[in-house]
């Protein structure tokens, strides 16, 4: 029981991280763009996509399949399917008539948008890691070329019916190195979330000044000034 527990346990962690990144430091790439009067405003922001994403949009999913069943009612279907015809199959058999065609069309919209996205946003990611290291066009158009061939190649193999199960594995794998690497991080700095909190409850509405948490941060002091 303990061990099914545990494998339920890393089965939804994993999940849970592909879904949200929460903890990966990823998502702070996207989230320095926004032109927000405090970072806590953006740090609200962040937290509801989590919110959304995993407790809303993955819980749903999850209602979904659960509801319909299908591993009893089609067994042979349900385990000759993929993860995603799963999901699917379970729409097919909750959408009552014509409402069928309408759920498959909007989930599929939805699934090759987040698909788009979630591409472009991890080559965009990818470049700026990338200009740490050397912003010589070398090696972003490399980036750039490596995402665009990554991209691709799942493409294909799919196309192909070749199982990725095991990329999935290695893209797991990478995703638990970068939050141990991050989590730590997280640590030291969060007595900089802290006195930002606290800057920001009793005087919100004005913009942030990162002096006053005990950092000198270019952007935020420039905003002040502004």
């Amino acid at each position: 029981m303990a061990g099914l527990l545990v494998w339920l346990w890393f089965r939804g962690v994993k999940r849970g991280l592909m879904s949200n990144e929460a903890g990966q430091g990823t998502i702070t790439m996207a989230a320095a763009a926004a032109d927000a009067r405090h970072p806590c405003e953006q740090g609200l922001v962040g937290a509801l996509g989590v919110f959304l994403d995993t407790h809303i949009i993955c819980t749903m999913t999850g209602f979904v399949v659960i509801m319909a069943q299908q591993w009893s009612a089609n067994p042979a279907g349900w385990e000759a399917a993929g993860t995603y015809p799963k999901f699917l199959l379970s729409i097919h058999a909750m959408a009552p008539g014509a409402l069928d065609t309408v759920a498959m069309f909007l989930v599929s919209l939805c699934f090759c948008l987040f698909a788009y996205t979630t591409m472009v946003g991890m080559i965009t990611f990818s470049e700026i890691a990338a200009n740490r290291i050397s912003s010589t066009p070398a090696l972003i158009h490399s980036i750039r070329l490596l995402g665009v061939f990554v991209a691709a190649f799942g493409i294909f193999c799919n196309i192909a019916g070749y199982d990725l199960s095991n990329l999935w594995a290695f893209s797991d794998l990478g995703n638990i190195i970068i939050v141990y690497c991050n989590i730590p991080l997280l640590y030291m700095g969060f007595r900089y979330v802290l006195g930002a909190t606290r800057q920001y409850n009793p005087d919100r509405g004005s913009r942030f000044c990162s002096d006053s948490i005990g950092l000198n941060t270019c952007c935020w002091n420039e905003q002040k000034n502004r």
